[in-house]
């Protein structure tokens, strides 16, 4: 029997406006998570500094960077000013 393949493709949450902060949240939220991004937006712990490792760093770094991008991508011009500032995808 030949293996099937299955492609999934993650669909962009939509972009956040007055009337769908609530759907907004749900589906950023899960596309982080579908991209591996959401522990450095619900991080508990203070991320790593350089001193303890520079590649570990670097690659929180690298994640963070991600996400913040994608939340401002997907707040909307309206909200934009509101991220524009912030540094880390958790302060977004």
């Amino acid at each position: 029997m030949a293996a099937t393949t299955v492609t999934s493709t993650i669909p962009n949450p939509p972009v956040l406006n007055q009337y769908n902060y609530e759907d907004w949240s749900f589906q950023v939220k899960l596309y982080l998570l579908a991209e591996d991004l959401w522990d450095v937006v619900e991080a508990t712990t203070e991320p790593p500094k350089l001193e303890d490792g520079e590649a570990e760093f670097k690659a929180w770094r690298k994640k963070d960077a991600k996400a913040l991008i994608l939340i401002q991508n997907y707040c909307g011009s309206a909200n934009y000013p509101l991220v524009l500032g912030t540094k880390t995808a958790k302060a977004a």
